[in-house]
Parts: C-alpha cells; sequence; structure tokens
C-alpha cells in the first residue's frame, strides 16, 4: 500500500461585488379583494416605472411573491375581518452602484418598501478561482514541509476534493459575504448613500500526496 500524506490547503481572496440585491414591496390595504389588489397595483405600476427609468443599472427583476390576504383583528375574544391587504415582493439585482442610492430613494417615493441590500459575488467571478488556487499552493507546501522534516520526498498527487467529499469535514466551506440589511420609509432630501464593501471569499481543499 502506498504511503500517503493528508493535508488540507485554506485560502482566501477579496473582490469588490458584482452586483447588489434588493427587496422590493408594494402593499396596499382595502374593504375588499378587488380594492386591495386595484391599489396594490396602482403603486406596483409605479415602481415599475421607476425601475423601468433605471433599467440600465438593473440586471433583473423578479416577481417572488403576489399576495392578497384577509386582515384581522381580535375582538370579544374572536378574530374579526377587517379588511384585506395586497402585497408583491420583487427581487431586483442592480449592477450599476453609483445608481443605487438614488433607486432606492425613487422605489420609496413611489410607494415600495425596500426590505435590505445584500452584496454578492456571480459564481463565475475570477476571485472563487484564486482562493482555489490558494488553497491548492497551501496544501502543496505543507505537504512538502512534512515531507522533508520526516526526512520523506514528496511524490505525485494521489486525489484531491473539497472538504467533505471524501474526508469528514467539520469545517467551513463556503465563501462568505458582506451584508448590509437596512429599512427606509420616508424619502429624504437627498438619496442615502450606499456604497459596497469587498467580500472575502474563502476556500478550502484536500489533497492526498504520495510519499517516496
Amino acid at each position: 500500500m502506498a504511503r500517503e500524506v493528508l493535508v488540507r490547503g485554506q485560502g482566501e481572496a477579496s473582490a469588490m461585488p458584482d452586483h447588489a440585491a434588493v427587496q422590493v414591496t408594494v402593499e396596499a390595504d382595502g374593504d375588499s379583494q378587488q380594492d386591495a389588489y386595484s391599489q396594490a397595483a396602482e403603486i406596483a405600476a409605479a415602481v415599475d416605472a421607476v425601475l423601468a427609468a433605471h433599467s440600465a443599472a438593473v440586471s433583473r427583476t423578479t416577481t417572488t411573491s403576489l399576495v392578497v390576504h384577509p386582515r384581522t383583528r381580535w375582538k370579544k375574544g374572536e378574530e374579526v375581518r377587517t379588511g384585506w391587504r395586497a402585497t408583491r415582493t420583487s427581487a431586483v439585482e442592480v449592477t450599476d452602484f453609483g445608481q443605487l442610492g438614488v433607486l432606492m430613494a425613487e422605489l420609496v417615493d413611489a410607494g415600495a418598501a425596500v426590505a435590505g441590500v445584500s452584496w454578492e459575488l456571480s459564481l463565475s467571478n475570477p476571485v472563487h478561482d484564486e482562493a482555489r488556487q490558494q488553497a491548492a499552493r497551501q496544501a502543496r507546501a505543507k505537504a512538502e514541509a512534512y515531507a522533508a522534516a520526516l526526512g520523506l520526498t514528496l511524490g505525485p498527487v494521489a486525489w484531491i476534493a473539497e472538504p467533505g467529499m471524501r474526508l469528514r469535514s467539520d469545517g467551513p466551506v463556503a465563501a462568505s459575504g458582506f451584508v448590509l440589511r437596512s429599512a427606509a420609509h420616508a424619502l429624504a432630501d437627498e438619496p442615502i448613500d450606499v456604497s459596497p464593501g469587498e467580500i472575502t471569499v474563502q476556500a478550502a481543499v484536500e489533497v492526498g500526496f504520495e510519499l517516496l
């Protein structure tokens, strides 16, 4: 049976985010289902007009939920219907960060609630490969150090795997991101500055090297 040394390499790299994910919610109340829906549709039209005006800064808009449900309150120990509420929630991806603050301010002015902003990196961003390559280099350096200290010669790679794919791993393997959450309820005289921060991507790899 071939002798092996098993090592784990870790690496990290940082980059500015590719896009910002913004949750935009439109909500309206009415005495009936149709009334609530119609009022929400009116606000949604104004919100969609803002998004259309900033189409160059927005890469994608997806409706994640559309709900019309009854509103109730407790009265004398029982639940009493008081009206209806219509809600539409959309996920908006923004790539032009210079327009993000203005866009959010105009969305709020149009009647939407902006629930949060999260900075994100696409899976195709080169920073992921930078972290992986750094992890692989560290794995080789550790294996060479162990072999040299034991008077052995490091041979070829016997196998390579991400943590958990071959050996049990309790360590983190996913990228971590910076998330900014905010709530906007009124439009200020000037848009709030919304600036991204670097995202650090972490990678780990487990490698088995033959020993000669």
